[in-house]
């Protein structure tokens, strides 16, 4: 190497050295002035709102119809996973108040309830939903509907929470890599109620023992597989299933459902079994679910990653 070489490849070493010198000294900075890492300043309800600066939107969209945003969802997700575990405040069986099927829109006041189904929940698809909900409460698609607390909901990377005011409950969600796992932290009640149902296009749900609920749907597009199997961490008190009246109106609507009390398994549209716990103030739930091809496969699952 030449003596020019020599001075230039010096240089550049310098160069590089003074380089990864500011570095160091900018994480120091960094970690020294707040405790705040950079994965903490994210916030997945971005996109989740709509357009609201007229320059943007222009005289989009035309009068008395919603603005679209980027129909993004705050749900809980680790990077590549097959699991989303999200929340649910539209309830799209019934209509479209965001002009799109998308399951979250973040101006809506109330919530219907959650999911962690697998693969996205752009387009509603994901299935079953879950309503954690105290007293009384109705049937799919005429779910009883809970005011939430904007200021109290939290979104960040893998963890999503929201205290239903209506309900005096607190729901957390999270997520390992093939399993959802919701919280419930209910008031003091007799009817702290648990309900999974599918949607329109139904299936077969089962309560087993005392402890589990799973289902398997008729969706022939299931992203994950068509059954799923949720586990409580407390036994139920009451259990029961609900279900669409067969040869009901075939449009939308509320229509006319079948509510069967100490049932444990149910077939057809809106397909769901309720469940019931006996609370104290303050006592959480847990709820695990996954999805597969079959119940051993979703069973399974649960196992691997969620023994506990």
């Amino acid at each position: 190497m030449s003596i020019r070489h020599n001075h230039r490849w010096s240089r550049y070493a310098v160069l590089a050295a003074g380089a990864a010198s500011l570095a160091m000294m900018a994480a120091a900075g960094w970690a020294q002035t707040t405790s705040q890492a950079p994965v903490d300043l994210a916030d997945p309800r971005m996109g989740t709102a709509p357009l609201d600066n007229q320059k943007l939107i222009g005289n989009a969209p035309p009068p008395g119809e919603p603005v679209y945003n980027g129909q993004t969802t705050p749900a809980a997700r680790l990077p590549h996973s097959s699991v989303e575990v999200a929340p649910i405040n539209n309830n799209i069986a019934l209509s479209y108040p965001n002009g799109v099927a998308v399951p979250y829109y973040y101006t809506n006041p109330t919530m219907i309830g959650f999911s962690a189904g697998g693969g996205s929940s752009y387009g509603g698809r994901t299935e079953p939903t879950i309503s954690p909900v105290v007293g009384d409460w109705s049937p799919a698609p005429a779910y009883r509907e809970a005011y939430y607390d904007k200021s109290k909901e939290v979104a960040s990377p893998g963890y999503y929470s929201v205290d239903l005011d209506t309900f005096k409950t607190r729901v957390e969600l999270t997520a390992a890599q093939w399993a959802g796992l919701m919280r419930f932290t209910f008031p003091a009640s007799d009817r702290s109620n648990v309900l999974i149902n599918f949607p329109a296009h139904g299936g077969s749900i089962e309560v087993v023992g005392d402890r589990m609920v799973r289902g398997f749907s008729t969706d022939k597009r299931a992203i994950d597989g068509n059954y799923f199997v949720a586990e409580f961490s407390k036994p139920f008190s009451e259990l029961g299933t609900f279900r669409k009246s067969p040869g009901d109106d075939k449009g939308w609507g509320i229509g006319n459902s079948d509510v069967e009390p100490g049932q444990r398994a149910m077939s057809g549209e809106w397909a769901g079994s309720y469940v019931t716990f006996h609370t104290k103030a303050g006592e959480q739930v847990l709820m695990k679910i996954a999805h597969g091809t079959s119940y051993a496969q979703a069973e399974a699952r649960l196992k691997d990653e969620l023994p506990g």
